[in-house]
């Protein structure tokens, strides 16, 4: 699965803020019925700071019935090496095998403690996705890092790269086994990140358009760039105003405005968006 476009899911919650599984339901099948090539449960576009042990079991049981449809990737990190390592041993028992787990943010380990993190995580048996996100974690991890634990673990088998550094890109690019991918985690960057050798996208937008960022991405690996060019530009816009406050507040109000979601409500510490910022996402929408 890791390879195509995955889409990072909201979470959608009531106007109480309880978890909306008739939206979240509808939001899958939405999915489905749009040929993405997995879906993300409880990535940061999914809120997962804010979601609770007993929500997390709750939404992944529901979620089960799809396992047979469409491939799920299940957020499971944190900077606690021990939490992450207990929750790759839980979703395990559950039956799911991939997990996308972040770089320990806060902590800002250093390479010994940034391999010690992963190689701890992989010994459970989960297929791991590592998630390079510096704007969020304040740190990287070191391709020669990333390097080792692929000659050591062969369940570390990708990387969600969510960072503008084409030179850091290039070299885990270089290092790569040959049967490990790279994914772009920025939609905006998508496409170039394709013309040098990612697989992919974990995407924000597909949430809303899962068709043509699939037809984009599809374009794209074809190495049909003019067409990939086209579908890029015409999201462009979108792309844009998904991040006009913090994910993932517009991309719920997107949903919620396509009628996908019932609500774009968002848990504190995050809050409503800005009534010029819901200008800016209604305008981007087509």
């Amino acid at each position: 699965m890791f390879r195509g476009v995955i889409t990072a899911l909201v979470t959608p919650f009531d106007e109480n803020l309880n978890i909306d599984f008739e939206s979240l339901e509808n939001l899958i099948e939405f999915q489905k019925e749009n040929g993405v090539d997995g879906i993300l449960i409880f990535g940061t576009t999914g809120e997962s700071p804010s979601i609770t042990d007993e929500e997390f079991v709750r939404v992944l049981e529901f979620v089960k019935r799809y396992r047979d449809d469409i491939p799920v990737l299940v957020g499971i990190g944190s900077n606690n090496t021990q939490k992450t390592v207990e929750k790759a041993r839980k979703i395990l028992e559950m039956g799911y095998e991939n997990a996308l787990v972040v770089v320990p943010y806060y902590n800002k380990p250093n390479p010994t403690g940034m391999y010690v993190h992963f190689s701890r995580v992989a010994e459970t048996g989960i297929n791991v996705m590592v998630y390079d996100v510096p704007g969020r974690t304040g740190t990287f991890i070191k391709p020669e890092t990333l390097r080792k634990l692929q000659e050591n673990h062969k369940n570390i088998v990708s990387l969600k790269y969510a960072s503008s550094d084409f030179d850091r890109l290039a070299q885990h690019l270089i290092n790569a086994r040959q049967d490990f991918t790279v994914l772009s985690g920025d939609d905006n960057l998508t496409v170039p990140m394709i013309s040098i050798g990612v697989q992919g996208v974990v995407s924000v937008a597909s949430n809303v358009y899962p068709a043509v960022v699939k037809e984009m991405v599809s374009s794209a690996l074809d190495e049909d760039f003019k067409t990939a060019r086209e579908l890029h530009f015409k999201l462009y816009p979108v792309f844009r105003a998904l991040f006009v406050e913090t994910n993932p507040v517009p991309v719920k109000y997107a949903l919620y405005k396509k009628g996908i979601i019932k609500s774009p409500s968002v848990r504190p510490p995050l809050g409503e968006l800005a009534a010029q910022s819901k200008e800016t996402v209604e305008k981007s929408l087509f």
